[in-house]
């Protein structure tokens, strides 16, 4: 039971550890990251649109 809590406290402390730095990597500005974000989801929709697109076209 001790060692369990042990590892879990210790995975979360490592998670956290991992998520700081980043977040310290990404650049300065959470309006920055929001950016990228909707960015790459405008592309990936978009990807899926044309693939989509491509699929009902062929099967006509």
């Amino acid at each position: 039971m001790v060692k369990s809590c042990a590892r879990f406290w210790f995975g979360l402390g490592a998670g956290m550890a991992a998520g700081a730095l980043l977040g310290m990597m990404m650049p300065c500005g959470k309006t920055t990251m929001k950016t990228q974000v909707g960015k790459s989801i405008q592309k990936l929709g978009a990807a899926v649109d044309h693939t989509v697109d491509n699929l009902v076209s062929n099967m006509r």
